[in-house]
């Protein structure tokens, strides 16, 4: 993993919405709510969601930043009765580098993950409703 690359969130704001249980692929991995919360938000710090998508370990959240393209991977506790309270966020680029044929070179990506991770960061952080917002190296449940 890139060092501090991984978020955790915890919020009241993000419940089960109607229908969720018929979508989700994997018993009580929820997090609509917080794709369709970033997807309005991102944009107004210059990251772009064109969709998100349900997968049988979350949810898969297509995020861009210029010419940056990645995923933020969505898991809710897995240990929660009801509606979560806590989400953590994983970028899905997890190496520094990636290869690059265009550049027939594996160039550094770090930097871009990183920024990106520090908008969602902001965003929540910035949202009284999110009541703590942490970083980690790796996955934090």
């Amino acid at each position: 993993m890139i060092s501090q690359s991984c978020l955790l969130i915890e919020s009241k704001k993000f419940p089960i919405q109607p229908g969720e249980d018929q979508e989700i692929t994997n018993e009580r991995m929820y997090g609509k709510a917080l794709c369709t919360y970033l997807q309005e938000h991102l944009p107004r710090a210059g990251v772009n969601v064109p969709f998100f998508c349900n997968e049988d370990w979350g949810w898969w959240l297509e995020v861009e930043r210029g010419d940056f393209k990645m995923a933020l991977c969505i898991y809710s506790d897995p240990e929660a009765e009801g509606n979560p309270e806590k989400y953590a966020l994983m970028p899905s680029i997890d190496k520094e580098t990636k290869w690059s044929w265009s550049r027939f070179r594996r160039v550094d990506v770090s930097k871009d993950v990183l920024a990106v991770m520090h908008i969602v960061e902001r965003t929540f952080a910035s949202d009284k409703d999110v009541s703590a917002v942490t970083r980690h190296d790796d996955f934090p449940f």
